[in-house]
């Protein structure tokens, strides 16, 4: 096992700088299938769910062990499986395994400071389990507590409310809104609006004004509308930020820099908030612009150029992980302002860094484009449509790329079919539908991208 080391140490010193301002990990993040994409933020007595979905599905965790002491491993999973774990080293084969028939699997190991990791592999079956790690090990050691309600707001957060001071607790039906930037889709907030039951809505942001309250109170029936701006790391740890969030029917992350939602909210208390709210309250959450951009598993933190520049070394493009969880987006990579700053490029190279950079193999990448003022409304199966005056364009590999190396051009070629591309246009009722999950659609065009030695072709 091969690792970069100055990567883990810098991992390993971020971890405890922020020590217990960073949010505990409380479920993976695929693909995590290999030490390098290990999953980080393992705290000590924090469980953590996941997966394992067939033989070759490996689940990777990095541990930030800060000094000497003893390392205890639970493994529980249903009793119709039999999931193993396996402990090591920054280097070197495993020193420690759950091999039995026992449920949970457990085990314990003396450990010194440094990086180590677990994979968690099936012996038989397939489903869901439960991790824990206790030890001395980086990052909270218990959950913030939960603030009293109503709780006071951090000055400056807090960019006003329209409607009703009395929070309300409505039934929701999750779903997704990935809109592209420019002008709002309207009848995509509607659509978010009948999932939320009538309740709360929460727009969270990190520059810019309370303008969507009224937008959004005007659209539909909610209890009332709030928006939050969140533009410092203290913010992003604060308790009461989290549970404003987490007491909303619905979410909508405002248009921005992603970077500043990177730096504010992913791996922080908002951004283990935004995720209780997809997978625990399964209200619907949606994002326009930087606000789509951090919707996929992988996320471009901005600043790439438009043009075809970015192939000429995708794998240099920077992509981030491990920020958001929504299933139905695993795997993919997001772009916005599509069209309108001829972005094509850009996400070919987007999936090519994914795949370079996080092992996800080219059967699995995926990408989605919108134009502006175009929105894909997703339910969590993955069925949407696309609502607005433009296209969404939903991009799938037909194989490996010929050449992805380091300092390289990219040559994606395979006879000018490298990617397959569904372009969906947007209507006012979302006539038009795509399946996400098997990409099919009722009526979409087909394009086909390609790269050859940095050359981009669309066909």
């Amino acid at each position: 096992m091969l690792k970069h080391t100055w990567a883990v140490l810098a991992g390993l010193m971020l971890s405890v700088v922020l020590g217990a301002h960073a949010a505990c990990l409380t479920a993976e993040s695929e693909s995590n299938n290999t030490d390098s994409t290990a999953d980080t933020g393992v705290c000590s007595g924090t469980a953590i769910t996941g997966n394992i979905a067939n033989g070759n599905d490996f689940d990777w965790y990095r541990l930030d062990v800060t000094g000497s002491g003893t390392l205890t491993i639970s493994l529980a999973h249903a009793n119709n499986v039999d999931f193993d774990w396996f402990l090591y080293r920054e280097t070197g084969s495993y020193v420690a395994y759950g091999g039995t028939s026992n449920n949970p699997e457990t085990g314990s190991y003396s450990v010194t400071a440094g990086a180590w990791y677990i994979r968690v592999k099936r012996y038989s079956g397939t489903g869901n389990y439960t991790l824990t790690v206790t030890g001395p090990l980086a990052g909270d050691t218990t959950p913030p507590p939960t603030p009293g309600w109503p709780c006071t707001l951090p000055s400056g957060v807090d960019l006003g409310l329209t409607g009703s001071s009395t929070n309300v607790d409505r039934t929701t039906s999750g779903g997704f809104v990935l809109m592209g930037g420019g002008t709002d889709v309207d009848n995509a907030i509607r659509w978010m609006i009948g999932k939320s039951g009538g309740g709360d809505v929460i727009v969270l942001r990190s520059s810019g004004t309370n303008a969507y309250n009224s937008y959004i109170y005007g659209l539909g029936t909610v209890n009332s509308v709030r928006t939050l701006l969140v533009n410092t790391t203290s913010e992003g740890d604060n308790a009461c930020v989290a549970e404003h969030i987490k007491r909303a029917e619905m979410l909508f992350i405002a248009g921005g820099d992603q970077q500043n939602y990177i730096d504010y909210f992913k791996g922080r208390a908002v951004g283990a908030a935004i995720n209780h709210l997809i997978n625990t309250k399964r209200a619907p959450v949606g994002g326009t612009s930087a606000g789509m951009a951090i919707l996929g598993q992988y996320v471009h933190p901005g600043g790439a150029p438009d043009n075809a520049t970015v192939l000429a070394n995708p794998a240099a493009v920077a992509i981030t992980n491990n920020f958001l969880s929504v299933a139905a987006l695993a795997n993919t990579v997001t772009d916005t302002h599509f069209s309108q700053r001829t972005r094509e490029p850009r996400l070919m190279a987007f999936m090519a860094s994914v795949m370079y950079n996080f092992s996800v193999s080219w059967q699995n990448v995926r990408g989605i484009g919108c134009d502006e003022a175009t929105a894909y409304a997703m339910e969590p199966d993955g069925t949407g449509k696309v609502y607005g005056a433009n296209d969404c364009f939903f991009a799938r590999a037909t194989g490996a790329p010929e050449r992805l190396v380091s300092g390289q051009s990219l040559t994606w070629d395979l006879n000018d079919q490298a990617l397959q591309v569904f372009v969906v246009r947007g209507t006012t009722n979302a006539s038009n539908t795509f399946n996400f999950a098997n990409f099919t659609s009722n009526n979409a065009a087909t394009e086909y991208w390609s790269a050859n030695n940095g050359v981009f072709t669309m066909r």
